[in-house]
C-alpha cells in the first residue's frame, strides 16, 4: 500500500542532511521542502487504504499501480459489484473543500484533482478496451483524507468527489453493474503486471520500516513545535519573570 510514492519519497530523502540538535530542539521536521508533498501523499494513500480494509469479500482493491507517466501511478483501483473505480487520494488536513461542477478548490486554491482523477479513469478504460475487457465504464473518484469540510455546491460530470468516511458506504451503496464472474474476470485482468508499465519501485517491510521511522521523526518534531518547545519558553518567561520579581521583592525589603 503506497509503495510507489514511498519509494519516491525515501528516494527524495536520502540527501537530506541530519538536523543538528538545535534543529531538534526547536521541532524542525526531517523532511525536506521538497519531499514535504511525498509524505502527505504517502499519508493519504495509506488512510484510504485502510478505509477500504471494510470493504466486504465481494470488492477487490489494488493499490499503487503505475501507468508509466513520469512517475504516475493510480493510487487505488476497486473491482467489485459497483464497477471498476479508481481512486486519486488526497491529504488536506483541516482544509475545506468546494466542489463547483468542473471546479474544485482547497481553501480558495483551484487544483486539477477532478482533471486527474479521469485522466486515470480514462486510462484503465483505455487498457480494458485494447483487451476488448470493456463492459463498463470506469469511474473516477478523487476522496480526500483529514478535510474539514467537502462541501458539493455542484456536482462534477463525471467524477465523485467525496471524504474518506464515507467512502466505504457509497462504494457498498453503489448500484450492481458486473456480476460474480465479470468481477473475476476484470480482477484477473488488474493482476496481471503486463497491464501497467514496468517501472522498478522498492517494496517489502524494510520500505514500511524506513518510512514508519521517518514519520515517526516527523510526528515527534510535530510535537515538539506545538507543545514541547511553547511549554519551555513559557517555563522560561516564567522563571524569569519569578527572579526579576524576587529581586525587586529582595530590593524593596532592603529598602525598607
Amino acid at each position: 500500500m503506497a509503495e510507489s510514492v514511498i519509494d519516491k519519497l525515501l528516494r527524495e530523502q536520502t540527501g537530506t542532511p541530519v538536523r543538528s540538535p538545535w534543529h531538534r530542539f526547536r521541532g524542525r521536521s526531517p523532511l525536506s521542502k521538497r519531499c514535504e508533498g511525498w509524505y502527505l501523499a504517502a499519508l493519504g494513500e495509506i488512510a484510504v487504504g485502510k478505509s477500504l480494509q471494510a470493504l466486504s469479500s465481494d470488492w477487490t482493491v489494488f493499490h499503487a499501480l503505475p501507468i508509466g507517466l513520469e512517475g504516475w501511478d493510480i493510487d487505488h483501483l476497486i473491482v467489485g459489484p459497483g464497477g471498476v473505480i479508481t481512486i486519486n487520494a488526497k491529504q488536506h488536513r483541516g482544509a475545506r473543500i468546494l466542489v463547483d461542477k468542473s471546479v474544485l478548490t482547497v481553501n480558495g486554491r483551484t487544483v486539477p484533482y477532478l482533471r486527474h482523477a479521469e485522466f486515470e479513469a480514462n486510462h484503465v478504460t483505455d487498457l480494458m478496451s485494447d483487451r476488448r475487457a470493456q463492459t463498463a465504464p470506469v469511474r473516477p473518484t478523487v476522496v480526500f483524507v483529514g478535510a474539514r469540510e467537502v462541501k458539493i455546491r455542484a456536482r462534477p460530470p463525471f467524477v465523485t468527489v467525496l471524504g474518506v468516511d464515507d467512502l466505504v458506504g457509497w462504494l457498498e451503496a453503489l448500484p450492481v453493474v458486473l456480476d460474480q464472474n465479470e468481477c473475476g474476470r476484470f480482477t484477473d485482468l488488474f493482476d496481471n503486471p503486463a497491464m501497467w508499465a514496468n517501472v522498478p519501485v522498492e517494496t517489502g517491510d524494510d520500505l514500511i520500516e524506513r518510512f514508519q521511522a521517518l514519520d515517526t521523526e516527523v510526528r515527534a518534531a510535530g510535537r515538539q513545535r506545538r507543545v514541547y518547545l511553547p511549554l519551555v519558553i513559557f517555563l522560561g518567561s516564567a522563571a524569569g519573570f519569578f527572579g526579576i520579581f524576587g529581586l525587586v521583592s529582595e530590593a524593596l525589603g532592603l529598602s525598607g
